[in-house]
């Protein structure tokens, strides 16, 4: 019995020191999960952008939650579920915010004064943050910042392309164009990610880097 107490409580031992290596596996499967069918999803709404015409105000947007709610209506930005209709925030500095749990939590998005200077910077926002941070996997860009693959970075850097990906669709002003390419360029530079990883990567890439990681982190405890 004794001996059995021991082998048990090595065992124990071994798992809680290899808790990251855990963590990591749990990540790859919700990564894949969420890969597959984000893939689907981006088929369907590019497919749907493609068929869109759009006609925007003239002039500025007032600073107010209906400009919000018709930017949504003119753009085509439909809430994914799980995820609460954008609200104005009029204290905060940034352009939009979208909190979450990792787990079991609605998506909340929060639109700044600063995304309203016209239109197509307020629609441009709004895709940011809904058509890509609350499309995102909170848990799995948890996991990477944990075990070192920079996850809000690589975040940050996929929702910034959309938006100059569809600049087009927009009507994206090129001061804002470059407003939007020199923020990615100094917040979230590639060649100074630990490890360049995109969140529209192949899932064979991200499992590949997920288990180096893990494996470089173990190895080093």
């Amino acid at each position: 019995m004794s001996s059995l107490n021991t082998r048990v409580s090595a065992c124990w031992r071994h798992l809680f020191s290899n808790y990251k290596l855990i963590l990591a596996a749990i990540g790859i499967v919700a990564i894949v999960t969420h890969a597959h069918r984000q893939l689907e999803a981006e088929q369907v709404f590019a497919k749907d952008v493609a068929e869109s015409v759009v006609v925007a105000p003239e002039g500025a947007p007032p600073i107010t939650q209906e400009s919000i709610d018709l930017a949504m209506q003119i753009y085509g930005i439909n809430l994914p579920s799980g995820t609460e209709p954008p609200m104005l925030d009029l204290n905060m500095q940034d352009r939009g915010l979208t909190t979450r749990s990792p787990i079991l939590d609605k998506a909340r998005v929060t639109i700044g004064p600063a995304a309203f200077s016209s239109w197509a910077l307020l629609g441009s926002t709004l895709a940011h943050e809904i058509e890509v941070h609350c499309q995102q996997n909170f848990f799995a860009i948890y996991v990477m910042d944990l075990i070192g693959l920079d996850g809000t970075g690589a975040a940050e850097r996929q929702a910034y392309i959309h938006e100059l990906s569809h600049a087009q669709r927009f009507g994206t002003l090129d001061d804002d164009a470059k407003m939007i390419a020199d923020t990615v360029a100094f917040y979230y530079p590639e060649a100074e990610a630990k490890i360049n990883v995109s969140l529209a990567a192949p899932v064979k890439s991200w499992v590949g880097r997920a288990f180096l990681a893990a494996a470089l982190v173990s190895n080093t405890n």
